[in-house]
């Protein structure tokens, strides 16, 4: 199978590129990171007042570097693409997917979904991660959508055989800044929790005075990603409010390393864990508290609970990058033959 992959070569788009590529061999790439949206000036401009405008030049920057026909284009840079790009691209391959592990259909990023609305009709087929954005389509009158389980990668976040590695932080959290998160995170801190943050943007914070001594500033690489939540005794796990998450990369990733979850409940998470079973659920800031204290000091069901959630995830569950490529290739092959 020949595939052409749009996106950044960077992130969890890259991890898909890496497993497309090990899996059929024949992929090309267009990073879209080395276009003018590398440049942070068109990229405010881009989110912030429109992505049509850009319209004509990402139609000439990717149509330029296709010079063959595919059987699939892989997108994972779908802001990226409007009606007449999307069009001339189905002349030169059987099918196109998008992948969107983002919410579109809401206001946190401005303007930067102006093109994928307009063309988001015009795809074979559009993969979220999420119910919520399956709901949220269908009020744009979508019909080509498919909901997956967020995937874990199979070689990064595997620490089968480091179990030599000591637990040096009591809890994380390893996320970008949001209003909601940093009030939970502020008075965890406040009560005595010895919580490690992680990320980018909480300098925006009106609170960083509390949040500053116990965070660890910059973007970390999968590797150090991972070995922050294997050493870790607890990782919490939240969701962005303004992306309406119910579900996340982190909900798959942190069972899969080995590390207890405590999580923001909700009906997503607790239809793939069972709640003190496989993974720890709160409401509010009360209920995180109380069980961070328990757990902290119950290290034997600590560490049952974690056991099960990694079976869950990497036995039964069908959930790496590598078994989520061949099911959305093969529900993509099959959608319009139904």
């Amino acid at each position: 199978m020949k595939i052409l992959f749009i996106g950044p070569k960077s992130g969890n788009s890259y991890l898909t590129y890496i497993t497309l590529k090990k899996i059929y061999k024949e992929v090309d790439l267009i990073n879209t990171e080395k276009s003018l949206l590398g440049i942070s000036f068109f990229l405010k401009i881009f989110i912030h007042i429109s992505s049509i405008i850009f319209d004509k030049y990402f139609f000439h920057f990717i149509l330029k570097k296709v010079s063959k026909n595919y059987d699939l284009i892989y997108v994972r840079a779908g802001e990226v693409i409007g009606n007449s790009l999307i069009l001339e691209l189905k002349k030169r391959t059987k099918k196109i997917i998008f992948f969107c592990n983002d919410n579109p259909f809401v206001k946190r990023d401005k303007r930067k979904w102006d093109l994928f609305k307009e063309s988001s009709k015009l795809y074979d087929l559009i993969i979220f991660q999420d119910e919520s954005r399956i709901r949220l389509s269908k009020k744009y009158g979508l019909e080509n959508t498919y909901l997956v389980y967020p995937p874990y990668d199979k070689k990064i976040h595997n620490f089968s055989k480091n179990n030599n590695i000591k637990k040096k932080y009591d809890i994380v959290f390893v996320g970008t800044w949001s209003p909601k998160k940093s009030k939970l995170l502020k008075n965890l801190i406040l009560s005595g929790i010895n919580l490690k943050i992680f990320g980018t943007r909480w300098h925006k914070d009106h609170n960083f005075e509390i949040i500053k001594p116990n965070y660890i500033p910059g973007h970390l690489s999968f590797k150090n990603y991972s070995k922050i939540i294997y050493k870790s005794k607890i990782a919490l796990c939240l969701f962005s409010e303004e992306n309406k998450d119910t579900i996340t990369a982190r909900s798959m990733e942190i069972p899969a390393i080995g590390t207890l979850m405590i999580s923001m409940r909700t009906k997503a998470m607790k239809r793939v864990f069972k709640e003190n079973k496989e993974a720890v659920y709160f409401s509010n800031y009360k209920e995180c508290l109380r069980k961070c204290i328990f757990f902290l000091s119950n290290s034997k069901l600590r560490n049952a609970i974690s056991k099960k959630a990694k079976i869950k995830i990497t036995k039964n569950l069908k959930v790496s990058n590598d078994d989520l490529v061949k099911q959305i290739i093969n529900q993509a092959f099959k959608y319009n033959e139904d």
